[in-house]
């Protein structure tokens, strides 16, 4: 997922999901969705921005993805591919453990 700023108040947060089923023999289907919203965000504190991006706007937006994904695997004559909720505080938290280990500066982008 990735989070930036594109104009005043206003951020864009994508997800990019890829799902690949495979048998020994091929590969089955690969679907590769990449889904995004822009979100106006006013008066928000610094520090609490880049949390908001990658946790709260990607909460948000999951679902939608999510149903994109059932449907089209449906559509295409599989059976629906449900995708497991997605914890956006672990993955925000391993994404601030990684840049500080790396001792590199924090980013909107994961």
């Amino acid at each position: 997922m990735q989070g930036r700023q594109v104009g005043d108040d206003q951020f864009e947060v994508v997800l990019e999901l890829k799902c690949e089923a495979k048998t020994p023999e091929a590969s089955v289907f690969l679907l590769e969705l990449t889904y995004g919203g822009v979100f106006q965000l006013a008066n928000i504190p610094g520090d609490s921005l880049q949390p908001l991006l990658l946790i709260e706007c990607p909460r948000l937006l999951f679902p939608f993805a999510r149903r994109i994904v059932s449907d089209a695997t449906r559509d295409g004559g599989f059976p629906p591919l449900m995708i497991d909720p997605i914890d956006f505080v672990a993955l925000y938290r391993r994404r601030l453990q990684a840049s500080q280990e790396q001792g590199g500066a924090e980013t909107a982008e994961v």
